[in-house]
């Protein structure tokens, strides 16, 4: 038990540094915001852009052409799975006010994961923590367009950098195209989504479940957010999840989904439920976020609370009108 306490403290420790590290440099490094003036078509780039298909807050990527780097920590805890610990880089580009793109890879500082070991006749699984052990990296690229009701088309390919044994990978490459549509009505905001890919993991990645799917799925979301004063942002989200193929889980505890193969669309493969996040801007470069996730089908809840860090900030509300 002390042993486990202890490297449970180290990995926080290790993380606090980071956080400590990388607000440093975003707190010393001049600020890009104040420091460019918009264009008239960056202005035309609203505060309601791309949070990089579900991975975060707004601001991951830019508002204005150029680079931004950001850092994710956050702390979850799975009622199938317990604490886990996720530090989660990221850097995004955008080409202009139409075109973006974006690479983020989760490394869990600490995560529970069950070990087998014994034979195959008679194997054996062990609960054990793991510490930096890497998730799948994903890759997007976005298409923003802003008329009557605004649109972001999203094409996301997962790169097989996860460990599939824990649960925490695909193991192969996965895609994702996803379409959102938003409209504003002052401080409203409905949003519905469409889409279909071969791993629901590259949908809502801000909540790391205990599970990876491979298979041909289709996913739809609607919901609403709301802008509240001090530009603090509160989302709600209903999900339906349906695979369309036969669907492999890699699990990690058979506490939760089990590694199965499946072939109906009412198989172990579905899920869904509701999505919960609210976002409070601390400082120009950081932002406070708390997120819930009730899975109706698997009987799971996910909540937990994490910091992003932002080298390039979002510009003011007022810079944009």
């Amino acid at each position: 038990m002390s042993l486990h306490l202890s490297q449970t403290a180290f990995a926080r420790c290790r993380t606090s540094a980071l956080w400590l590290a990388f607000l440093t440099a975003a707190t010393v490094s001049p600020s890009f915001a104040s420091a460019q003036a918009l264009t008239d078509t960056d202005a035309e780039t609203t505060l309601n852009s791309s949070t990089a298909n579900g991975a975060g807050p707004a601001g991951i990527i830019p508002y204005t052409k150029g680079f931004n780097l950001s850092l994710g920590t956050s702390s979850q805890h799975d009622s199938s799975n317990g604490w886990s610990s996720v530090l989660t880089p990221g850097v995004a580009y955008r080409l202009n006010r139409y075109l973006s793109a974006d690479v983020t890879m989760p490394v869990y500082a600490y995560i529970n994961v069950e070990v087998a070991g014994g034979t195959k006749l008679k194997p054996t699984y062990s609960l054990a923590t793991k510490h930096g052990v890497f998730g799948d990296t994903s890759l997007a690229a976005h298409l923003d367009l802003h008329t009557f009701v605004d649109y972001n088309a999203s094409v996301s390919l997962g790169m097989p950098s996860g460990n599939s044994t824990y649960g925490l990978g695909a193991g192969q490459v996965t895609f994702d195209i996803n379409n959102h549509f938003e409209r504003s009505y002052g401080i409203f905001s409905p949003d519905i989504e469409a889409g279909f890919g071969d791993s629901a993991t590259l949908v809502n990645r801000r909540v790391r479940k205990g599970y990876t799917t491979v298979g041909y799925n289709i996913h739809f979301q609607a919901g609403v957010n709301m802008e509240l004063p001090h530009r603090i942002n509160f989302a709600a989200d209903a999900y339906e999840q349906l695979p369309l193929s036969s669907t492999t889980i890699y699990s990690t505890t058979t506490r939760g989904k089990k590694k199965v193969t499946t072939a109906t669309t009412t198989s172990s493969g579905e899920d869904n439920g509701f999505l919960t996040s609210l976002d409070i801007p601390v400082t120009g470069h950081v932002t406070l976020s708390g997120f819930y996730n009730r899975s109706l089908r698997g009987h799971d809840d996910v909540a937990g609370f994490s910091f992003t860090f932002l080298l390039k900030a979002p510009p003011r509300e007022q810079d944009v009108r």
